[in-house]
């Protein structure tokens, strides 16, 4: 394995909102890493980046930062209309590129990325957190080692009531659970569905997506919920994982399916499958699997992981693509196939039905 290597990487964040400033304080802490420039088009918004740290240089657009020459990467963490464009940009300039997801809107810009990234040899990084998340990690090592048996579906919840209503569900938080469900289970998504479960903007929503060979995951989206929910539920043949990113005492559990009951499970399963598009239907169905109806209170062994944030971990990982020339985990392929289920979903809200999603 080639060691790694001590020099540090010079990057330039872009886009200094909510978002944005998180990033720029978790560089603090992320080794190998010197924030050099914090980029964005609002006055108030450069301002509080020299508040936070008056070493850095500040910039009001892009090719500042190309022009002056001293960044060797950039972090794009601006709203998802402007990624493709300054993700390409970036890279043509030589740069290497973490974007923040959904790293496209639309299917053409994401082949052209990741065309670009390959042609250019850069580095391209989509910011799917959660697969550096040390309990999702740890719940991959165990499907794959078959700890948990033959995955029969994948159940997420993602409930908020503090993101813009404005925005859209399926494409503000699904990309997590597209992201998740291929790092689980390593295989692609084939077909999806997905239903607005409320009238108006897309702000709750319900998708089943399916995988090419039979893994099956199932979601539900709200930008106005009351609770704000974080969960993902893995039910397989032999254990049932949760994760739960908002139990900080215990973000994963497992439970064995005798603790559940063999019975109750083949319910579960089976209405998970029978999932339809149609918005009475996918009501009745995230119903009737929601975990908290058929999960007894408090069940699971706990299992430690490391105790370090995600997006430290996600930094990190980026660092090391850059620097030791290591390949990222989530790399522009992962990206242009989440952005490939990403627009199926799309049409299928639109058109209703099954949507098959364009994997070439």
């Amino acid at each position: 394995m080639t060691p790694a290597s001590t020099e540090s990487v010079s990057i330039a964040l872009i886009g200094h909102g909510v978002w944005g400033e998180k990033i720029a304080r978790t560089l603090g802490r992320v080794p190998r890493a010197s924030l050099h420039t914090v980029c964005d088009v609002s006055e108030p918004a450069r301002q509080r980046a020299k508040a936070a740290s008056p070493k850095v240089r500040v910039a009001a657009c892009l090719d500042e930062v190309i022009e002056g020459d001293q960044a060797r990467a950039v972090i794009i963490a601006t709203p998802p209309a402007s990624h493709a464009e300054l993700a390409l940009r970036a890279i043509e300039a030589g740069l290497d590129v973490m974007v923040e997801k959904p790293m496209a809107l639309c299917l053409d810009q994401a082949r052209r990325l990741e065309g670009a990234a390959r042609e250019a040899g850069r580095v391209l990084m989509v910011g799917h957190i959660l697969e550096y998340h040390p309990a999702v990690v740890e719940l991959r090592r165990r499907i794959a080692d078959g700890e948990m048996g033959e995955v029969q579906v994948v159940i997420s919840e993602r409930l908020s009531s503090s993101l813009s209503r404005h925005e859209d569900a399926w494409w503000s938080l699904g990309p997590h659970d597209v992201s998740v469900l291929r790092f689980l289970t390593g295989e692609t998504p084939t077909r999806v569905a997905v239903s607005s479960l409320a009238a108006g903007p897309v702000n709750v929503a319900a998708a089943r997506i399916e995988c090419g060979q039979g893994s099956l995951g199932l979601a539900h989206f709200s930008l106005v919920d009351a609770q704000k929910v974080r969960r993902i539920v893995v039910v397989g043949s032999e254990r049932v994982a949760i994760f739960d990113d908002l139990r900080e005492e215990q973000r994963l559990s497992v439970v064995d399916v005798d603790d559940v009951g063999t019975a109750r499970l083949a319910d579960v399963v089976g209405l998970a499958r029978e999932y339809s598009p149609a918005r009475q239907s996918a009501r009745d169905v995230l119903d009737g699997v929601a975990p908290n109806r058929w999960l007894p209170l408090g069940a699971g062994s706990g299992i430690r992981v490391e105790p370090r944030a995600a997006l430290e971990l996600e930094a990190e990982h980026f660092v090391s693509g850059v620097l030791d020339g290591r390949p990222v985990q989530s790399d522009a392929t992962s990206g242009r196939e989440v952005v490939a289920v990403l627009v199926a979903g799309q049409r299928s809200l639109e058109q209703g039905g099954f949507a098959e999603v364009a994997l070439d």
